[in-house]
């Protein structure tokens, strides 16, 4: 038979915050993608999307907040506009991957046409985010590379959720790396994640882990959950069939 050539075009772009795999991922960690957008008044919108489990959260803050908010969720790519690279060097250097696109990316009408297709809606009140102006922008900007990717199958991320600054008390870095929660400093070392950790599930893993780097600091909150585990205790039957 005569052998042809036969056409192949791009059907997937994978990049470090994008991957699928289960051969490249901890089922036990979130993969996010993290999108900045540096607006005024010294406010900067952030967005971080986990592809894998569909997680999509939204946040804005002061310089500081969101490097707490970064180094909380550690994402393993950063996207942002190419006209803040100095920026970017300057508070994280070379700590994260990242990737740069065009300015023309980060613009409001842009982005917010972005999410309204994306989430068929056309208002983003019911999820909370409407008055977060700067980051609407970096959502969208997420939803931009995700197309420029030719990642399509986006069926699951059906709903972005604001992350509430004021509710959790914010490690940095060094807190997390000095108490090891995460991640031991010494070879035979033994870090608290893995003696906490005795989830059944991958998504009972990460959630354990994000309530371990993201403390609770509302009494009410931290007795209502205290409140679950307890009927579980208390309730047997119940813990057995789930």
């Amino acid at each position: 038979k005569q052998k042809k050539i036969v056409d192949r075009g791009v059907t997937e772009i994978v990049t470090p915050g994008l991957t699928t795999d289960n051969n490249l991922l901890s089922h036990k960690e979130n993969n996010f993608l993290c999108a900045l957008h540096y607006g005024e008044q010294n406010q900067i919108g952030l967005a971080f999307l986990d592809i894998s489990t569909g997680e999509f959260l939204v946040s804005q803050g002061n310089n500081s907040q969101v490097q707490k908010l970064i180094q909380g969720f550690r994402p393993s790519e950063v996207i942002f506009a190419k006209a803040n690279k100095s920026k970017f060097a300057k508070e994280f250097g070379d700590e994260y991957y990242h990737f740069l696109l065009d300015e023309w990316v980060f613009t409001e009408d842009y982005t917010q046409e972005m999410l309204f297709d994306h989430f068929e809606v056309t208002s983003l009140k019911g999820f909370g985010i409407h008055e977060l102006h700067e980051g609407q922008i970096a959502a969208g900007a997420v939803l931009h590379y995700l197309k420029s990717t030719e990642n399509n199958q986006l069926q699951h991320i059906n709903a972005v959720q604001r992350i509430q600054l004021d509710e959790y008390m914010w490690l940095d870095r060094f807190t997390i790396r000095n108490l090891e929660l995460v991640h031991s400093n010494h070879a035979i070392g033994i870090p608290l994640i893995d003696i906490l950790d005795c989830t059944s599930t991958p998504m009972g893993g990460r959630l354990l882990r994000k309530w371990l780097l993201l403390p609770l600091i509302d009494l009410k909150e931290i007795r209502k959950r205290h409140d679950i585990v307890e009927i579980f205790f208390s309730e047997e039957n119940t813990l057995e069939s789930l």
